[in-house]
């Protein structure tokens, strides 16, 4: 179970926040409940809403009409930086608790 992960259900829509460190990315199924929750966060906590997500834990996020683009290019760079891209790839077997209900 991912602790830094909230949901709110709320006729049928959906709100999600992952907080991780000092970073909050979230995401609803309705632009009220995407313009309800920064406001409501701000009469909480002391924040500031830096826009739409481009970069989040190493991943591009491209946001588009017909849905979400995520990837790593700039990962590539690194991989070259430290000679990485020359390293045999392995699998990385996943464990068994991590697995996503789909309910």
């Amino acid at each position: 179970m991912d602790t830094t992960l909230f949901r709110k259900a709320k006729i049928g829509n959906l709100l999600i926040a992952q907080i991780y460190v000092d970073d909050i990315i979230f995401g609803a199924t309705t632009e009220r409940m995407c313009k309800e929750f920064p406001e409501l966060m701000k009469g909480e906590f002391e924040m500031s809403m830096m826009g739409e997500l481009k970069f989040f834990l190493g991943l591009q996020n491209i946001q588009k009409d017909d849905g979400i683009f995520i990837h790593q290019e700039n990962t590539k760079n690194l991989f070259k930086r430290f000679r990485m891209d020359e390293a045999r790839p392995m699998a990385t077997p996943m464990h068994p608790s991590t697995i996503i209900d789909k309910d």
